[in-house]
């Protein structure tokens, strides 16, 4: 069953019943969000830049992140995230797909927004970007209580947290000694996960947001570390501050992959047996392919070798119970 769903976007709607999203079929969510014609349109709320919510014909709402000039706001990797996501056979990213509106659809939900003048629109009018499907139930912040690294280590948790937004993990770093933390000290102590399964999804989460080099997963009070519904699975949003275009090796993502010392066994294995020529022809099947270039893609691959050794190291400290806890 995993091949299979491992091969659905290279088969096409053939195989629309098979599991995706938390075991849900991606089939019906991908094909209308290819080609459903919009029914209404209105500007996205909160966030740096700009994007939509925009209703389709057929009921099936998505999120809109079209191409644009902010540094953070990559389309491209809000795709390649979902084809990892799927290639990995996680399952927390929601549907998404490359595709472009005309902008005569999307003109009046914009209004007088100055972040229009960072659209980047093609020849005929139209705008190309990812196109995400809308979760229906709420999403959940899961406010997490300080020193709740912890939960994934086997040593202490770290004096300096790497996860925080980039700002605040350099202020902390050049911090003097006896100046106030720039992590907010307000919060609790985290004493333990929500549920059973929490610190292994932490874990996994960081795994791939290392592999994707989404830098903006820690900022805003957990806007982006949400759950789907209070005590529900952790969910992957917000991908689109990933996949660089310059160095393929950040400092600040791998300080949070060396602050990992507990991983789950199964996700380890799936990153060990990552085909990237099959995720390139995943990446292929996309509408608006290619979605990233030859240098991003072996960047993808360092990565996964630097991820690999990283967790060998981890085992031969810890051994092999320690470090694949779960």
């Amino acid at each position: 069953m995993l091949l299979m769903v491992l091969m659905w976007p290279l088969l096409g709607a053939d195989a629309v019943s098979l599991p995706g999203f938390l075991g849900e079929a991606d089939g019906p969510r991908i094909d209308a969000l290819r080609s459903e014609k919009i029914l209404s349109t209105r500007k996205g709320k909160g966030g740096r830049s700009l994007a939509f919510k925009i209703t389709l014909a057929d009921g099936t709402k998505g999120y809109f992140k079209p191409k644009q000039s902010f540094s953070a706001a990559h389309w491209y990797s809000e795709v390649a995230a979902y084809y990892l996501d799927r290639e990995l056979g996680l399952g927390r990213v929601p549907p998404t797909t490359g595709r472009g509106f005309a902008w005569a659809d999307l003109e009046k939900a914009a209004g007088d927004d100055k972040r229009v003048g960072e659209l980047e629109f093609e020849k005929d009018g139209t705008i190309q970007g990812a196109f995400v499907w809308w979760i229906p139930e709420p999403l959940v912040r899961l406010k997490l209580g300080r020193k709740w690294e912890r939960w994934i280590r086997v040593q202490e948790s770290l004096p300096i947290t790497p996860y925080q937004r980039p700002v605040d993990y350099r202020a902390d770093l050049n911090r003097r000694p006896g100046a106030r933390e720039a992590t907010d000290p307000s919060r609790p102590l985290a004493i333990a996960p929500d549920t059973e399964e929490r610190a292994a999804e932490l874990s996994d989460m960081i795994v791939f947001d290392y592999l994707t080099q989404n830098v903006d997963r820690w900022g805003g009070n957990f806007t982006n570390v949400r759950t789907r519904g209070k005590g529900g699975p952790l969910i992957y949003l917000d991908n689109g501050a990933g996949f660089w275009l310059g160095d393929q090796r950040l400092g600040l993502m791998e300080a949070r992959l060396r602050a990992v010392q507990r991983f789950r066994r199964s996700t380890v294995e799936a990153v060990r047996k990552l085909d990237l020529e099959r995720f390139a022809k995943r990446l292929a099947s996309d509408p608006l392919a290619p979605v990233l270039n030859d240098r991003q893609l072996e960047g993808l691959k360092k990565r996964q070798r630097a991820f690999l050794s990283h967790v060998a190291t981890m085992i031969d400290r810890f051994g092999e119970q320690e470090a694949l806890a779960w």
